[in-house]
């Protein structure tokens, strides 16, 4: 790894608006989780469990595209200076998506890793009961696939807005990923069906759900009457990995077509 690595990494993880948005911001609702969502929930290992679940699927994904909009905004800004070294340093194309996807994985893996930790905490406190994962190695690697995916996808809207020549679109398509990301936060109370295996992030939330839980995710609508359908985990990890392959090989694409977009060309717009 060379230095960008460093300065990538420590970059993003300092960003006041990462800070706020994707820890401090989803933090509240994790106090309101407990504390007044679940008010009604029974003292009871499996009805706490279960409820843990299904917040820590929906908020961490919350967390997660927060920091993927800062990821984006990171490389929209600073695409000058990418094509620069690229081009006339040692550091190539596909070196610099190397360091600075793992730069990046490693802000999700970390901004995550807050996430387990405090929901660990606030539950325990709420309920007096220790609530941990029933598979954390499919948790973990459910994360990791998660971060992979987050990456590629902030990295091809912030790519694609460079390669276009479209700046004016910067501060809508660098949203896009928290966007997505309420909408799969709404899946408690809204059955997606088919969309649920074709939402990446509807994937993501109902596999930190299925391995936190033990239990199988559910299309959606959790919380509202009637019968529930079950979502086979394989084809969800299917679709998720599906998206992440898919977008890497285009960010690689766009990579090697980007010419870059001055700092001051965002600023005006």
């Amino acid at each position: 790894m060379t230095r960008y690595f460093t300065l990538s990494l420590k970059t993003v993880l300092t960003r006041p608006e990462l800070i706020f948005w994707a820890i401090i911001f989803v933090e509240f609702w994790v106090l309101m989780w407990a504390y007044v969502f679940g008010v009604h929930i029974p003292a009871h290992e499996e009805a706490v469990k279960d409820y843990v679940s299904t917040a820590y699927g929906g908020l961490t994904i919350l967390s997660l595209s927060a920091t993927a909009t800062t990821i984006a905004y990171a490389l929209i800004y600073s695409s000058k200076s990418i094509k620069f070294v690229t081009k006339y340093t040692r550091l190539s194309p596909s070196r610099f998506m190397v360091e600075n996807a793992v730069s990046s994985i490693t802000v999700l893996l970390i901004v995550s890793a807050i996430m387990f930790a405090s929901m660990i905490i606030v539950f325990w406190h709420r309920f007096g009961l220790l609530v941990l994962p029933h598979n954390p190695p499919g948790l973990f690697a459910a994360t990791l696939l998660s971060a992979v995916f987050l990456y590629a996808l902030s990295s091809f809207l912030s790519l694609l807005i460079v390669v276009l020549r479209a700046p004016r679109s910067a501060s809508f398509i660098a949203f896009v990923p928290l966007m997505l990301g309420f909408l799969a936060y709404a899946s408690p109370w809204i059955d997606f069906r088919i969309i649920a295996y074709i939402s990446p992030f509807n994937c993501i939330s109902s596999l930190f759900y299925h391995y936190y839980s033990g239990k199988q995710p559910v299309t959606g609508g959790i919380f509202m009457p009637g019968d529930k359908e079950l979502m086979d985990t394989m084809l969800t990890a299917s679709s998720l990995t599906t998206w992440t392959i898919t977008l890497l090989i285009l960010d690689i694409i766009l990579l090697r077509r980007m010419r870059g977009v001055g700092i001051e060309e965002i600023r005006i717009v």
